[in-house]
């Protein structure tokens, strides 16, 4: 079994890797060049394998002048819309169905509930761009008639794994102090990779 995974250098994506592996995935994961680069994002799928591979797991975030969530941010305006623009556009290529993609709490139609102080982070601090980023992926894969699954945690902790909480589509009841370790959201993509019952879903996901 193969996946590709794009953003797997972040702090997210590390515990991926590392769990992925834990699992027993038989071949060890693909990561792009640079997702940015439809050319690189080719090459994961293509790679000399003798089969291809069974999903797409994305944890991009923009890059940012330091880890501060709150620093400027240094890629385009659309580097997660385009990077995923081209993960669609290989597994039609390949014939690959399924993307997971890591989002947030606030993309899309969750935003009314996250919590006040939060609002006022999303459109008023350099957090902006990753959100404003994060919905144009949602529109992206919801267009593009690919099967998907688009988990939006709330804000991530280095905590242990835990079982998370499912709090529907678009967050009803998450609450305002809600969290989720980074290891809890990356063993739910894993799951999200296997399972069919969170397909064309949006689950807002807190420990």
């Amino acid at each position: 079994m193969r996946l590709v995974l794009l953003g797997g250098n972040g702090r997210t994506g590390l515990h991926l890797v590392e769990r992925a592996l834990g699992r027993a995935i038989s071949e060890k994961l693909t990561g792009a060049g640079t997702p940015h680069n439809l050319e690189d994002v080719c090459k994961a799928f293509s790679a000399e394998r003798p089969s291809s591979p069974s999903a797409v797991i994305v944890t991009l975030n923009p890059s940012r002048a330091n880890d501060s969530p709150f620093a400027k941010p240094m890629a385009p305006p659309r580097f997660m819309a385009d990077s995923v623009a081209n993960a669609i556009t290989a597994m039609k290529q390949h014939d690959v169905s399924k993307i997971v993609v890591m989002q947030a709490l606030g993309v899309g139609d969750s935003f009314p509930n996250m919590s006040v102080w939060m609002r006022w982070v999303r459109h008023w601090t350099y957090m902006k761009h990753s959100y404003d980023d994060h919905d144009l992926v949602d529109e992206e894969i919801k267009l593009s008639g690919v099967n998907y699954v688009l988990p939006r945690p709330p804000w991530l902790t280095n905590g242990r794994a835990r079982p998370v909480r499912m709090y529907g589509n678009t967050g009803e009841g998450v609450g305002n102090l809600a969290t989720v370790s980074r290891k809890s959201v990356a063993d739910f993509l894993l799951d999200a990779r296997e399972r069919s019952d969170w397909d064309r879903s949006t689950p807002v996901i807190a420990s």
